[in-house]
């Protein structure tokens, strides 16, 4: 029993004091944020604050696994949260940007099929783009 509680104790930081993970509270904040500026920026920041969280919360991972006894729990939870929120803003963002991708292609195409239409009518295609 004795060796157990040693290996415990040696496992642990300076002074036996249980830390927090490293950048666990920026990987949650980057994480909801991510979330929050997909439907602000058309996806754009949502990607870019999504990888930023993961990255951040690659090493911290890491850190829990070799050791898990010198951290704190709830710090572990906050980067697991974190980084579920990043790769959701991560996936929404690249959501975002297909759909804004297809609404172009649509748009084009939707104009382009027009084409047809307006040699039938007689207008070119300058005089129909300044009436839209």
């Amino acid at each position: 029993m004795e060796n157990t509680n040693q290996s415990n104790q040696a496992q642990r930081p300076q002074g036996g004091v249980i830390e927090p993970l490293p950048n666990s509270t920026a990987v949650l904040v980057l994480g909801i944020v991510s979330i929050v500026a997909v439907f602000c920026s058309y996806g754009l920041f949502g990607i870019v604050l999504g990888i930023l969280g993961l990255v951040l919360s690659g090493k911290p991972i890491n850190l829990y696994t070799e050791n898990p006894e010198a951290y704190t729990e709830s710090s572990y939870k906050n980067l697991k949260a974190g980084r579920i929120c990043s790769i959701i803003g991560l996936s929404l963002g690249g959501l975002f940007i297909l759909l804004g991708i297809l609404a172009i292609i649509g748009i084009f195409g939707g104009l382009i099929a027009l084409l047809p239409f307006l040699d039938s009518l007689n207008i070119d295609m300058i005089t129909f783009l300044t009436l839209l």
